[in-house]
């Protein structure tokens, strides 16, 4: 009869199913935790400062690598039941079981340096990043310093880089309300703020005289050459490279040092190559990525010059940031609609569109001109082979390629043409097939791509 019952069952059900319990995992925790707490089925008894702690050792081979080495490669410790640790305090010791047998932790001042050692000692590594968290969210002007010393001392990566990011932030207010502290920075410490992207606080100038001030600060010429290769000379304008820093004597010290200034002079010499000279001493440092519209049309005016950017500095309020954060910038030297832009080596390309002419008379045009963030400023580049409006721009392989398009007499072109920026000159390249104009297109795969087309 069972048999028969069994048979239909199986008969009945339709195939396997994944289960899983919510709760077990937590439960054997709880119980083995349970068990330390009383002291049996434990298989280890740990000692620091004198004081016993009972323990498994599954649980802490679980947890840590440096007990699943202890008990598992014929070490002493791997057959002995009582195990003295040196290098870790009674309170950090506790914590540390606590957390290995709970997953949870209360960190508080009192305790976090005997936490962080017994974490690095004993290579918790979940628990080493609990303690970063918590250190972060106490970070502050006051404490920057003492944390990134704590962060070094025990290689806590997300600690120190969240220093990093804060000095970044704030290095324009300290230096003014704590300067000594900022001159006390260690090396590397200091190097990473002035390698950072988003050093926005202070002009390059200002970058370049905090420098000098915290090699002269207890006489740190040793880092000279290094140090140096972080501030950015080429975004520090011509006048100033000359009557001042290359006649400083650090500079003139250091053969390395000069070399940086020279390579910034001559770039800014190469005005028209500078978009493909760029290296991480040309590159503007920026918050955030930036969103720019340019030129257009407006119901009240014809054609409009004006370049307005979008750069929210708040990032946690860019859902509520709206209109406001649009700024001006330096206007176009001539309004245009219906033009095309491009970026190249962080520069913003413009060119062709259709322009109005003292008569009033609209038509497209050749020209373009370039945008340099750097310095907020405008510069015309050579003008096209022909006018076009209508049509496509992309920068490819560190040049620009203009495609189809509309000309002066609206008649549509086949043509494309090719801007090198180091001869600052347009070149005719291999046409369409056929002629194009309102057509879309963009530069991917290392490819410009054309869609669409209109007569």
């Amino acid at each position: 009869m069972p048999s028969e019952i069994c048979l239909s069952v199986q008969e009945m059900l339709t195939g396997q199913r994944h289960c899983q319990s919510m709760s077990h995992k937590d439960a054997v925790l709880s119980a083995l935790n349970q068990q330390r707490t009383d002291g049996i089925l434990c298989d280890v008894t740990l000692v620091a400062e004198e004081q016993k702690f009972h323990a498994h050792k599954a649980v802490l081979a679980a947890c840590s690598d440096y007990f699943r080495a202890m008990f598992s490669l014929c070490m002493v410790e791997s057959e002995a039941d009582e195990v003295n640790l040196h290098g870790v305090t009674s309170l950090g010791l506790k914590q540390a079981l606590d957390f290995a047998y709970t997953g949870q932790i209360l960190l508080e001042p009192g305790a976090i340096q005997d936490v962080l050692a017994a974490g690095s000692h004993l290579q918790l590594l979940e628990l080493l990043n609990l303690c970063s968290q918590y250190l972060i969210q106490e970070l502050n002007s006051f404490n920057y310093l003492d944390l990134y010393k704590l962060a070094d001392l025990f290689n806590l990566t997300l600690l120190e880089t969240a220093v990093v990011d804060f000095l970044v932030k704030h290095l324009s207010e300290l230096l003014k309300s704590h300067p000594e502290e900022v001159l006390a920075l260690p090396f590397r410490l200091l190097r990473e703020v002035l390698k950072s992207d988003q050093l926005t606080s202070l002009s390059e100038e200002q970058i370049w005289q905090l420098a000098v001030r915290w090699l002269e600060h207890n006489c740190r010429y040793q880092y000279i050459d290094e140090l140096l290769q972080y501030v950015r000379f080429s975004l520090i304008d011509t006048n100033t490279l000359h009557t001042i820093v290359l006649s400083h004597p650090l500079i003139q010290a250091s053969e390395t040092a000069t070399a940086l200034i020279n390579e910034a002079l001559e770039y800014h010499q190469s005005i028209y190559a500078q978009p493909v000279w760029q290296t991480i001493r040309t590159k503007p440092r920026f918050q955030s990525s930036t969103l720019y519209i340019v030129g257009g049309k407006k119901r009240e005016i014809c054609k409009v010059r004006e370049l307005r950017y979008f750069n929210p500095v708040d990032q946690d309020n860019v859902h509520i940031a709206g209109i406001a954060n649009w700024s001006e910038l330096t206007p176009m030297p001539v309004g245009r609609s219906h033009h095309c832009v491009a970026i190249m080596g962080d520069f913003l390309f413009a060119a062709g569109g259709e322009v109005e002419h003292a008569t009033g008379r609209t038509c497209a045009v050749r020209t373009a001109c370039r945008y340099d963030p750097r310095s907020n400023t405008w510069i015309e580049i050579a003008p096209m082979k022909n006018c076009r409006e209508h049509f496509v721009l992309g920068a490819l392989d560190n040049c620009l390629y203009a495609v189809g398009g509309r000309n002066e007499l609206r008649q549509v072109l086949p043509s494309v043409e090719r801007y090198c920026p180091k001869k600052n000159k347009w070149t005719f390249v291999q046409s369409f097939d056929r002629s194009l104009s309102c057509h879309a297109g963009c530069v991917a795969d290392g490819l410009l791509w054309i869609s669409g087309a209109g007569c």
